[in-house]
């Protein structure tokens, strides 16, 4: 008789006896476990632990006696299996669509096989699989961000571990419009350009080129309200290129040209 079982689980051994009536009592011999004690009585119900990475062994060698008679002995090996430990790192991770996660898995006893479901919401590219690793190329499918959980899974033989979750959000990829998109204005006035991004609660932050003007600085905000002059007799342009964020996720740049025109002055010939 022997018995496999899960570490922290419980023995269920019962013991009988030919001819009936007898009483038992056993000693224990340990490797690479925990929890097992010498005693007595009709059953061994005793809560084991694996010590290390491998399966270890308690032996009971029970004797069974009735009066002054002692039974031959027999022995009762248990194998003790540790319960397998998935580690994921890290456990999150956000990126912008079109990113690919980065998941290590690593997992106690080595070498035990790990798998993976997922479920995914407003996000497309993930599957369920099997290995150390889960590297797969996640989109966002709607305008805000989306998720996506892989649930880790293993077992070693009939001891299955805690499952581990690892959540993943994927942000949409970021655009920016300019209202308007081009502008033209006297100099000495200001510009009154509007900044705006799908998803909505993007940041904004611009970068400038002049040609002929003056006034224009780079910045952030949601609006470009700088006043720009011209700085010789013919029109000049000043172009804000702006680049919107949202977290980590970085949108493609656009240009916004404005033309400043110089103001008209007048000479009158004679002047009296």
């Amino acid at each position: 008789t022997s018995e496999m079982i899960c570490s922290g689980s419980s023995t269920g051994i019962s013991l009988t006896s030919t001819p009936a009536g007898a009483t038992f009592a056993w000693t224990v011999v340990e490797s690479g476990t925990s929890g097992a004690s010498a005693g007595s009585g009709a059953s061994i119900s005793q809560t084991l632990t694996a010590t290390g990475a491998a399966a270890g062994t308690a032996t009971y060698t029970v004797t069974p006696t009735i009066g002054s008679c002692p039974g031959t002995p027999i022995n009762i090996p248990i194998t003790v299996n540790p319960v397998p430990v998935i580690t994921a790192t890290p456990t999150a991770q956000s990126f912008c669509s079109g990113g690919t996660t980065s998941i290590a898995l690593s997992i106690t006893p080595v070498g035990t096989p790990m798998s993976w479901t997922v479920v995914q919401s407003g996000v497309s590219g993930a599957s369920a699989g099997s290995g150390t690793s889960i590297a797969q190329t996640l989109s966002a499918t709607g305008a805000s961000a989306g998720t996506a959980t892989y649930t880790v899974t293993a077992a070693n033989g009939t001891c299955v571990a805690t499952p581990v979750d690892v959540a993943i959000t994927v942000s949409p990829l970021l655009t920016v419009a300019a209202t308007p998109t081009s502008e033209t204005i006297c100099s000495g006035s200001s510009t009154g350009i509007a900044l705006t991004s799908t998803p909505a609660g993007a940041t904004f932050a611009w970068t400038v080129v002049e040609s002929g003007t003056s006034g224009a600085s780079a910045g952030a905000g949601a609006n470009i309200n700088q006043t720009l002059s011209v700085t010789g007799l013919v029109s000049g342009t000043t172009t804000y290129t702006v680049t919107p964020a949202i977290g980590v996720c970085v949108g493609s740049p656009i240009d916004v040209v404005i033309t400043v025109n110089p103001t008209p002055t007048v000479a009158a010939t004679p002047t009296a």
